[in-house]
């Protein structure tokens, strides 16, 4: 749920500014705040690879080109409007609601990504006021999180990489296809501001509810729903009103139509480029490999692991990928069963059907080339054993993972579901839809998969109407297991020739088919399997199979709360003990028995089996009869060898039969030589799989070395660029300093605490014998051309407490000559002494100037006078 900013607040921005940069940074944001007004009613958050070991001189140097208030990030700091927060060094931020957080990162992680973990928060916290904003830098940082600002209706900018320094992230960035515009650094602040000015766009982020609501019941909007509907065959009507009324609105108030509705809806056919534009954001193909990697994990250890003890799944596993986009999603299941295969040493059988409704995504999916940043969540591992570099940063999917998808077209809303499915996923795409058009989705993956099951969502979305048909695996990552049958009526859309949608019971429709399914069914255990009766726990009748007269009572009375009533009374009595026999005993599955009937030649062999259902823990009984005949030609001898089953129904010679003993004991020889082979050959694998695990894990670390050098680098890279800065101001400083003091008609020494000369004015070598290279020497080295005897002791007065000392010497060589000379501490701007300065003003000048400047002004007042 997003956070909705309270507008009546004045110190609150309308929209928050995530501005992500690199090497070559600082420069890129010193033209962007050039450009911005002080009173946009934005707030900027920056966020740059800082070292961790480096003052940042950011504030400072951006305080040289915007009045803006510049603050350093603490924790849980209000965000307010026209201002500037920067990211401390060692620290991770992310927004929640109206609060900057800073945290700090984790000591054991090595490549950092500031800047995705800023923009992922702002997505989720401030939605379509969210602007995300990416500038010169190397690497990938950022892109990951301009696709979630753009998945939650925000707005993303980019440098122009012509305009970057380094245009590694502008280019990562424009290559996601999700960016709204490109420009220089300069020209950004004007664009975002005519963008977040269009009136369709301030309606988009919710600034002004009736209009949106007002615009919702536009006539033009049934137009361009038209146009979208006969083009790309999809009805976004049945998409939430609210997403696909901002993104309309959105693409209007960026397009060169400008912000009239009406205009944007005539242009929209004929304008090139726009209608795809439009459709490609109305479909938020936002994906990517093990997106929330915990979920991914938990559906390997709760589904994967579990229905693949079953061996009648393991050889036919299905599964279906809906809403698939550009194939990553699909993929990541494909190596997660393929590892399960891989871990019980069998042969992979399986199929996964990617579907999507966009062509575009399809190819891309079906070729299955990838960028090295959208790689960047797959485990080395896998990366390694699944895909193939190809060229300058790119990935291509191995065959042997690419051969058990099929991708295809399909729309969930319009096409019939597959069937026979033991795992369907579709995470994240019923949130976009209407109620209405989420329950027969639903109810379309409830009649796609078998019983028992998974249905793989998303976590903001539910079941609805059919969530007492599934069982909860995992309440967080919204994982369900099927338990039974829909119980619902609920309307299935489809479509019928003229492209109107229409409706049917889906419920009936399931009903017909079960029982001519279950007529069927009947045949074949009437057919194929002996006589027998399935009971519950409490020997409540199941079910009934077969019609044989010496062990079912058909004449009686069926009462299916005991399953003793539809059996011979004899057989009824022995099935009662053998099912308290397992029931005492849960360890034992299985139980035989043979009765003789009275009167009868036949006996009846009785097996009762124990079933257990994973998913409810109750157990149910299966009892199986059959008819064993006593003659001689069909006994059951008790020297047969009882591992035998045909030793159960016959009698063989006893040639024949010590044949069979040899045949059975050189089998059992030749498994024991197999088994041996097959351990030794586990072990040879095992000490293969540990040496490359070990050359896995050297490499591992070789390339986060790599990546945390190639972090460092950009850091260090930062950090050169603000001190060059620093240095050439400090040299301009310099500079002016010594303009001024050889300027000073003034003689002056600076010392520093140790009686060190710092430096000196050119008239003060009327006083000392200096020269350039004194500099640094101890002053007292220096008896001083006037008698000034006091001089040393002065300065170290002024060292000891700080006050000025004020004496009038006199020249040695010529008397005429007089010096007004001052010892004046020297403090740095905290206030600390770090030296004293010695002046000399010559005084005979100014006494002569000054005399004549009296006589000149007696002979002015004289001549008034007159």
């Amino acid at each position: 749920m997003q956070f909705k900013a309270d507008l009546s607040n004045p110190n609150k921005p309308t929209h928050v500014v995530g501005i992500g940069a690199s090497a070559g940074g600082l420069e890129a944001l010193e033209k962007f705040f050039r450009a911005v007004p002080l009173d946009t009613g934005l707030a900027f958050v920056v966020i740059q690879h800082l070292s961790p070991d480096f003052k940042s001189l950011m504030d400072e140097l951006l305080s040289r080109v915007t009045r803006m208030p510049i603050r350093v990030i603490d924790a849980d700091m209000p965000v307010e409007k026209n201002c500037i927060y920067l990211l401390p060094p060692k620290k991770d931020v992310v927004i929640d609601a109206e609060k900057l957080v800073g945290y700090d990162r984790s000591p054991g992680k090595q490549l950092t990504m500031p800047i995705n973990v800023f923009f992922r928060s702002l997505g989720v916290a401030w939605g379509e006021r969210a602007v995300g904003v990416v500038l010169s830098g190397t690497g990938t940082d950022g892109t990951e999180g301009l696709l979630s600002i753009r998945d939650c209706g925000g707005l993303v900018l980019v440098q122009e990489p012509g305009d970057a320094k380094f245009d590694g992230m502008p280019m990562s960035a424009i290559s996601t296809g999700c960016v709204d515009k490109v420009a220089k650094a300069e020209e950004l602040p004007e664009v975002l501001l005519s963008i977040l000015k269009d009136p369709l766009y301030a309606r988009n982020a919710g600034l002004d509810e009736t209009v949106n609501s007002e615009l919702s019941n536009h006539p033009k909007m049934d137009l361009i729903y038209r146009v979208l509907n006969d083009t790309f065959s999809l009805d976004f009507k049945l998409y939430k009103p609210s997403t696909i009324l901002r993104r309309i609105q959105r693409r209007a108030a960026m397009s060169k139509n400008g912000s009239d509705l009406d205009e944007y809806a005539e242009a929209l056919g004929s304008t090139d480029g726009e209608l795809y534009s439009l459709y490609k954001d109305l479909l938020i193909g936002v994906t990517g490999f093990f997106r929330d990697p915990k979920a991914f994990e938990c559906l390997q250890t709760k589904v994967l692991a579990e229905d693949f003890n079953d061996p009648n799944l393991v050889h036919d596993y299905r599964i279906w990928v809906c809403g698939c986009s550009t194939g990553e999603e699909a993929y990541t299941i494909a190596m997660l069963v393929m590892e399960e295969y891989e871990r019980r040493n069998i042969t992979p059988s399986f199929k996964i059907f990617a579907t999507d409704v966009n062509k575009e995504y399809l190819e891309l999916a079906a070729e299955g080339l990838y960028s090295a940043q959208s790689m960047e969540a797959v485990p080395q591992y896998f990366k390694e054993k699944y895909f193939t570099p190809v060229g300058a940063g790119s990935y291509r999917v191995s065959p042997v993972l690419r051969k058990p998808i099929i991708f295809s077209e399909h729309n969930l809303l319009k096409n019939p579901p597959f069937t026979r499915m033991n795992l369907v996923s579709c995470r994240n795409l019923l949130i976009y839809l209407r109620g209405e058009a989420q329950t027969p989705a639903i109810s379309s993956f409830n009649f796609s998969l078998v019983n028992n099951g998974c249905l793989f969502l998303g976590i903001s979305e539910s079941l609805g109407p059919v969530s007492d048909d599934f069982l909860v695996v995992d309440r967080q990552w919204k994982i369900h297991r099927k338990i039974r049958e829909a119980s619902l009526t609920i309307p299935v859309r489809s479509v019928d020739n003229t492209g109107q949608l229409m409706s049917f019971d889906y419920n009936r429709h399931r009903n017909d088919s079960r029982h001519a399914l279950g007529r069927l069914y009947q045949i074949l255990l009437h057919k194929y399997i002996h006589c027998g009766v399935l009971m519950s726990e409490d020997l409540e009748l199941l079910q009934v199979f077969g019609d044989d007269p010496r062990i079912l009572a058909l004449g009686a009375k069926v009462n299916h709360n005991n399953a003793t009533s539809v059996l011979v009374p004899e057989l009824g009595k022995h099935v009662e003990a053998l099912v308290e026999r397992l029931k005492k005993d849960a360890s034992e599955r299985n139980c035989q028995r043979t009765v003789q009937l009275a009167g009868q030649e036949e006996n009846i062999a009785i097996d009762i089996e124990s079933i257990v259902d994973k998913i409810g823990g109750h157990r149910t009984f299966m009892a199986i009869f059959r008819v064993v005949y006593s003659n001689k030609k069909f006994a059951v001898s008790e020297t047969d060898n009882p591992d035998n089953p045909l030793a159960k129904h016959f009698s063989l010679p006893i040639e024949s039969r010590q044949y069979l003993i040899d045949l059975q004991n050189e089998l059992k020889s030749v498994k024991e030589a197999l088994q041996t082979n097959a351990e030794e050959l586990e072990t040879s694998n095992e000490e293969l799989q540990a040496s490359n695990e070990e050359l896995q894990a050297s490499n591992e670390e070789l390339q986060s070395t790599n990546e945390e050098l190639h972090s460092v680098n950009e850091e260090l890279y930062t950090v050169n660029t603000e001190l060059e800065l620093k240095i050439v101001e400090l040299d301009r400083l310099s500079s002016d300093l010594k303009s001024l003091v050889a300027s000073t008609q003034i003689g002056s020494v600076f010392l520093d605490p140790n009686y060190k000369i710092r430096i000196f004015s050119p008239l003060a070598v009327e006083v000392f014998s200096l020269m350039e290279g004194d500099v640094g020497r101890d002053i007292r080295d220096f008896s001083p051309k006037v008698l000034d005897p006091n001089l040393f002791n002065d300065i170290a007065s002024v060292y000891a407490h700080g006050q000025t000392v004020e004496v009038v010497v006199r020249h040695r060589a010529a008397n005429d000559r007089v010096y007004l000379r001052v010892c004046s501490p020297y403090k740095n701007g905290r206030g600390q002494l770090e030296g004293v300065v010695v002046v000399y003003v010559d005084l005979s000048d100014l006494r002569k100037r000054g005399s004549a400047l009296v006589w000149q002004g007696l002979k002015a007042l004289f001549k008034r006078i007159k």
